[in-house]
């Protein structure tokens, strides 16, 4: 049986698309899910995995957007999927000697929430994370999604990487 992630890889190389994950509360899930699919080297361009403020900052977020918005945010979900589009623009893919596939689309997946058990609040409770997804081309798109059943760490990251994988499929 085909999994969700065999299924993304199948349509990324299908569409010709190279995906990048830029990962904050899922600490490289969705990184570790994807490049478990053989063949996932002609699609996968990499991961980056901005845990801290600091780690945001250096990857090219605003630090006005982070004390504005904070770090579990829409604007940060969705500032960190465009950086990560323009990171794959500026990167090997310039070359010729690039082992992916000669793209006709860049997707970036971006995730930013509270895995707990700790650091929820009322307004950013913990199960909260802002997903963002960028693809050349089209609008940056934000979903807000709260784990629907709020567990151990472990548990929150799996559903948070799960519900990434399925806006990926959803959009490619």
């Amino acid at each position: 049986m085909i999994n969700l992630e065999q299924t993304i890889i199948r349509k990324l190389k299908a569409t010709q698309h190279v995906i990048c994950t830029i990962e904050s509360c899922t600490g490289g899930l969705i990184a570790h899910l994807l490049t478990n699919v053989a063949g996932a080297s002609e699609v996968y361009w990499g991961s980056f995995i901005v845990y801290d403020n600091t780690a945001k900052e250096d990857f090219g977020i605003q630090k006005e957007i982070l004390s504005s918005y904070g770090a579990v945010s829409k604007e940060i979900a969705s500032a960190l999927a465009e950086l990560g589009i323009r990171k794959i623009q500026t990167s090997t893919l310039q070359h010729s000697s690039h082992s992916l596939i000669k793209p006709r689309g860049l997707i970036s997946i971006a995730t930013t929430g509270i895995a707990g058990p700790g650091g929820g609040t009322r307004e950013k409770p913990v199960g909260l994370c802002f997903i963002g997804l960028a693809i050349t081309g089209k609008t940056t798109l934000v979903e807000e999604f709260h784990a629907p059943d709020p567990g151990d760490r472990i548990q929150m990251k799996t559903q948070f990487a799960q519900k990434a994988l399925e806006m990926i499929r959803g959009h490619v």
